[in-house]
This record gives C-alpha cells, structure tokens and sequence, in this order.
C-alpha cells in the first residue's frame, strides 16, 4: 500500500531492484526480505515469491498484517489463522523440502485448497508439523540457522492467540496449530 501514494517514489521496481543488487554484492543466503500477509495479495502471489526468492537464494520472512488503529488501514482485515498457518506450512516446505509447485492446488482466486498428498509428502507434512519450527517468529537467524529472533507480538496483540511463537511449541501448541491450518481439509485427495 505504500506504493500507492498518489505522486509518491515509491515503486516495486525499485525495491526489487534493491533487492537484486543486495544479493549480488552480499552472496546467497545474505539478503532478506520482510514479506507481510494480509495485504491483498493472494496465496498464489505467496508461493510464487517464496519459489522465486528460494531460486535467488534470498531469505523471506512472514509477518501476518496486524492492523493499527487509527491508521490508513486500520479496519482492514488480517489473513485468517488458518491462512496464517498454511502459507507458514508451504512456505517451510518449499525452502527446507523442494516442495513441488505442482503439488499444490489453488482456487480460481488464487487460495491455497489443497496439498496433493504422497505418503512421502504427508511425512514430510507431519514431521514439520511436530517439530513446529514453521510456526515459530520467523527472521533474524541464529547461529546454527534456528530461529534467533523472537519479537512477540509483532503479528498479533497480546490479547490474541499466537500467529508466531517466539518459542519452540509444545504438544498442547501443535494441537492448536493443527487444528488452525485445517490438515485434514489440506491434505485430501
């Protein structure tokens, strides 16, 4: 939204082309980028950025829109958790797996509907799942490439359930999370 400032400089042009530069002056893995849910784009728009940012060698990392009041866009609606969740999922199993674009499927407005199932994807699936490591705050990696960075409440209120726990979470947690990203609804045939 910061682009559309009528007569303003700001353009994706721009920032792509910082972003571009960055990588080639630092190398792979060097560059990172803030990418925020919520603002209108679809979950196609998601994945193909994540796909294309892995092919880079650029880091992403998930913000959930988290709305202020009185600011310009403060009665727009965040992504619901269930989204939240399931772009956290892919986009996991899309840097830390080489998940196959083709395995998802989306609807004629670009949301995430499916994850076409194989007994060594739904593996995959559960073992990030249990781990909970798509779920934690994203960004700021640690030494040995853990999560290193645990702002709470960047992507929700303290009064809210937690979008980004900015711990490892527990079974009671993983059970919430499943329960959120819909995973019998996401992995049918």
């Amino acid at each position: 939204t910061r682009t559309n400032v009528p007569k303003g400089g700001l353009k994706w042009k721009n920032y792509w082309d910082i972003i571009n530069y960055s990588r080639e002056i630092y190398g792979p893995w060097k560059v990172n980028i803030h990418t925020v849910v919520g603002l209108g784009e679809t979950d196609k728009d998601l994945i193909d950025l994540f796909y294309e940012l892995k092919s880079k060698e650029i880091l992403a990392y998930l913000f959930s829109f988290n709305p202020e009041p009185d600011s310009r866009m403060g009665n727009h609606p965040k992504a619901t958790i269930r989204r939240w969740r399931r772009i956290q999922l892919l986009k996991h199993l899309i840097e830390e797996y080489d998940l196959d674009p083709r395995a998802i499927t989306f609807d004629d407005a670009g949301n995430v509907i499916r994850l076409k199932n194989s007994a060594s994807r739904i593996n995959k699936v559960l073992r990030t799942l249990d781990a909970g490591i798509p779920f934690m705050t994203d960004g700021c990696p640690g030494e040995k490439g853990e999560p290193g960075c645990s702002r709470p409440y960047g992507s929700y209120r303290p009064s809210e359930p937690y979008r980004d726990y900015p711990f490892q979470p527990v079974e009671d947690d993983l059970t919430i999370i499943r329960d959120e990203l819909d995973l019998q609804g996401l992995l049918v045939d």
